[in-house]
């Protein structure tokens, strides 16, 4: 039978969709379910889009973004750079390695060697797949143990052990990857590679990490640099915490500014970060950052809090005592009993002894810990069993003390501590014939008070950690992101809980007691406002926070125990700090005998909003004990962060 011209449209549309239909049906059949992880099989973001290494899909258009005649970009989990000469390449940084699927876009045949700036996940968790066809990897001299010895993979060493495992990386270390790639070629400063018609210098650009590299070469007559995460366009930097290589301070800052300088007189025409978009105005670009590092330096280098007596008691008044040993702080009431403001190891039987010798003190009848480190907390359980004290904590340090396995900050601490009370931020209470009350003190971490008595007929502050009075008689702050501290909360909040304190005397616990007036509160309010301005403005926007928090994504309960053949479940926690919502997808992966249950994932956050994304985990039957890892790249708001944040499973036998 004839059919008309209209009816034959009317089944070809009907044909298209059923098609299509069942094309999105397969697509989804492949998305869900196990996926199973290997050093072969990384399920990674690309673009928007979930990626398998035997379920890639193919996009329409091209992949790569013309920098210049024979240099492209490839968007991936950091921005990776393909030089090219004739059908070879070199690639500066891999990402997950998924531009080997598109490089007959551009005639490539085989990328000879993979260039890294730096060691962390997201500029190098594909190498393993480079070098399986081919390609040699080269990385600084400093950076290279980051990728050494190759095939370095979980399970990791439990707390307390070594034995046949590799010890985790520690903070500094964070980002480094947990299956090494080996390297073929370390990098020294000012050495040239030779590589086709191309001569690519090597410049020691340490800001970023300690030992990162640019590299600087010619392309079709422009002068490029590759400076790695020294520098985002807009004069920022992508992240404070990578930049603190030591603990409380920040040479990560120091360094930058001579790294910069050393970029400006090479004069290059153009700058391609590892994230965001090329730096053309290279001059005014770094110029504008120099100052902005130059302020957060001028405002973080107060100087460092000194001590004059680093071993004995010192009698501030009738009733309170420092321990200028430990960090303990003491306070006695008419009846010989004591409240203990911490109580870290130091602070030994021996040494009560000795404190109670000297000012008369009878028994501990109430201990209270002001924050989560070792040196402040490590005592108590001891010293609370002996004495028969109690132990009252703040509301939101209970969690951190009770279960300290749940936090990625805390989770090899053994020390398990118990409340007897929990107090309240801005409660007040009576000990002894005391007033006292209970004030949020974050700027060494967000799990910290500051602890306000009436004693002697003084205003004490007790501080613990952070805030101190600096060599040039200021109050100042030092400041560590991977303590766990906001930029909404952290100085702001410190300042302000200090001026309403209204303290006469402060007593930090790592420093000499010090008085203050009015002029100094108010000083230290306009520093704190200044300071977190001036780390703001160093940031990129519109997320400022994720730069300056590393635990804007965690996995809670950071370590898991399991057994072989056991599920278990361990969930994401992503913030949004803004005011604004925010959009993403989460993908998962995993390293060593695991299974990750888990579709990738599409959420909002609405502003302010803190949201959880349970994950079910499968122990393999044949698992190895130790710890096993699993991390999660995270689409944020249009930011990429590939294997960012990490849970451990520890399985036991």
């Amino acid at each position: 039978m004839k059919q008309s011209p209209f009816t034959l449209i009317i089944l070809l549309i009907i044909f298209i969709i059923i098609i299509g239909g069942v094309r999105d049906d397969n697509i989804n059949k492949i998305s869900k379910g196990s996926i199973v992880i290997s050093p072969d099989n990384h399920v990674s973001f690309f673009q928007g889009k979930l990626k398998g290494s035997n379920t890639v899909e193919k996009q329409s258009e091209k992949n790569f973004e013309l920098v210049c005649p024979n240099l492209y970009k490839f968007k991936d989990a950091c921005n990776v750079y393909l030089l090219k000469s004739g059908s070879a390449g070199i690639l500066i940084e891999t990402g997950s390695g998924k531009v080997l699927d598109y490089l007959e876009e551009v005639g490539v045949e085989k990328i000879e060697w993979v260039l890294h700036t730096h060691s962390h996940r997201d500029q190098c968790f594909g190498d393993l797949l480079l070098k399986k066809h081919g390609s040699k990897i080269a990385i600084g001299k400093q950076e290279a143990d980051a990728l050494q010895p190759a095939g370095i993979n979980p399970p990791f060493a439990p707390p307390g052990n070594t034995g046949k495992y590799s010890k985790l990386p520690s903070l500094p270390g964070r980002m480094e990857p947990f299956q090494k790639p080996g390297v073929d070629r370390e990098l020294t400063n000012g050495e040239v590679i030779e590589w086709k018609q191309y001569k690519i210098r090597v410049i020691n650009t340490p800001g970023h990490t300690k030992g990162s590299v640019s590299f600087l070469v010619e392309v079709d007559g422009k002068k490029v640099c590759f400076c790695g995460d020294l520098m985002v366009s807009g004069g920022r930097v992508r992240d404070l915490y990578s930049m603190q290589w030591t603990y409380l301070q920040n040479p990560g800052i120091d360094s930058s500014l001579v790294s910069l300088q050393k970029i400006r007189e090479l004069d290059p025409g153009i700058i391609l970060p590892s994230h965001g978009e090329q730096i053309e105005n290279t001059a005014e670009e770094i110029s504008t950052l120099s100052l902005r590092l130059q302020r957060v330096q001028k405002c973080l280098g107060r100087g460092s809090a000194g001590r004059w007596n680093w071993s004995g008691f010192v009698q501030i008044s009738p009733h309170v005592i420092q321990d200028c040993g430990t960090t303990s702080q003491i306070i006695i009431s008419d009846r010989g009993e004591a409240l203990l403001f911490d109580c870290g190891e130091g602070f030994t039987p021996e040494r009560l002894e000795e404190a109670k010798r000297k000012f008369g003190i009878k028994r501990i009848d109430v201990i209270i810990p002001s924050h989560w480190h070792g040196d402040h907390i490590n005592g108590i359980p001891e010293l609370a069993k002996a004495e028969g004290s109690e132990i009252w904590i703040w509301e939101g340090l209970t969690e951190h003390l009770e279960h300290p396995e749940r936090f990625i900050t805390t989770c090899w601490y053994r020390v398990r501590i118990k409340a007897d009370r929990i107090l309240l931020e801005g409660e007040e209470f009576q000990w002894g014939d005391y007033h006292f009350k209970v004030y949020h003190h974050p700027v060494h971490m967000e799990e910290q008070i500051g602890l306000y008595a009436k004693v002697d007929e003084l205003d004490f502050y007790f501080l613990a950690d952070g805030t101190g009075n600096r060599r040039d008689g200021k109050v100042g702050c030092a400041l560590h992101c991977y303590n766990g501290i906001t930029l909404k909360s952290g100085l702001k909040k410190t300042a302000q809980s200090f001026y309403e304190a209204n303290p006469y005397i402060c007593v930090p616990a790592h420093s000499n007691c010090f008085a203050t007036n009015s002029n100094t509160r108010n000083e230290f309010l306009k520093w704190a406002l200044e300071t977190t301005d001036a780390i703001t403005v160093l940031l990129p926007p519109p997320h400022p926070e994720i730069g300056y928090d590393p635990y804007w994504a965690a996995f809670y309960p950071a370590r898991v125990n399991a057994r072989p053949g056991e599920e278990v479940q361990i969930t994401l926690r992503l913030k949004n700090h803004a005011n604004r919502s925010v959009t993403g997808k989460i993908w998962t992966r995993s390293y060593g005998d695991l299974v990750v249950e888990q579709e990738s994932v599409e959420y909002v956050l609405e502003p302010g909003e803190q949201q959880e994304f349970p994950l079910n985990v499968k122990v393999e039957e044949a698992a190895s004990t130790g710890v096993h890892i699993v991390t999660a790249d995270i689409e944020y708001d249009g930011f990429m962060f590939a294997e960012f944040t990490h849970g451990y499973i520890q399985i036991d036998e």
